[in-house]
């Protein structure tokens, strides 16, 4: 599938960080996965605990998406639309909290994360929100910005709890961008938050691209940091559908990736 461009920015706080994103196919390349999570800790046990959470997420959702578009298949199941993305969605995010809740409670460490899975031909996208910053979906044609809510806890923190689904729509010209909470709470030299009502001021008009994006938030979270010290772990991730597709690209994937 062509005409999509993800655009990301990473600055860890310290030489090891706890923030993360991830992209990566699943269902044989027929849907696009897009995971950013932020574990509630910083230094090498946070960076240990999110390599493991990375590796859970991806391995659940790669091979319980190659699974049910198999039983699919069988079942006459191709002949229906199934809800995009929903089932590998829901095992990964499932399954990462059942088996750290079950294994390491104990030692406290947890994460929130925001897991879309993308149907790049229609632009539909089912998400899980487990208790992270609610990502912006940018309107392309300057009609609003939409909030994707938490639509369950953090993953680690409560065994067994049931994660219910999001959906949004993203037409050409939309851009999703997705974030950790060390961009609203970066801090200046006095102490003040960047804060989410400056975020939505900066963001209020159309994008034109994920880089835009980006490269606005960044700009702006340095400018307010200042001479101040960086407290945390600052990722940012925008998905953008151009008003016109541009046509495959080189690796054959259909997606620009800048990081």
């Amino acid at each position: 599938p062509a005409g999509w461009e993800i655009d990301v920015r990473f600055r860890p706080a310290r030489q090891v960080a706890g923030d993360f994103y991830d992209v990566f196919e699943i269902s044989r390349g027929r849907r696009l996965a897009l995971v950013v999570a932020d574990v509630c800790d910083k230094g090498v046990g946070a960076a240990l605990f999110m390599a493991l959470i990375r590796s859970l997420l991806r391995h659940t959702a790669e091979n319980s998406g190659l699974q049910h578009l198999m039983a699919a298949g069988r079942t006459g199941g191709s002949r229906r639309t199934p809800v995009v993305g929903a089932t590998p969605l829901l095992n990964a995010v499932t399954a990462t909290n059942g088996y750290l809740t079950r294994n390491h409670l104990r030692q406290g460490y947890f994460a929130t994360l925001f897991f879309g899975v993308l149907d790049p031909h229609t632009g539909s996208l089912v998400y899980i929100n487990g208790g992270h910053n609610p990502p912006l979906l940018l309107s392309g044609d300057g009609s609003g910005t939409r909030t994707l809510e938490v639509t369950g806890p953090a993953v680690g923190v409560l065994p067994d709890c049931v994660y219910t689904l999001g959906y949004a729509q993203l037409d050409p010209g939309d851009t999703l961008f997705v974030f950790t909470d060390g961009v609203p709470e970066a801090r200046c030299p006095e102490g003040d938050f960047l804060g989410d009502d400056r975020m939505l001021e900066l963001l209020a008009g159309p994008p034109a691209s994920g880089r835009d994006v980006v490269d606005l938030m960044d700009r702006a979270v340095r400018e307010h940091t200042g001479t101040a010290e960086q407290h945390d772990d600052v990722t940012m991730l925008a998905l953008h559908r151009p008003r016109a597709a541009r046509g495959p690209h080189a690796d054959g994937t259909g997606y620009r990736v800048v990081a």
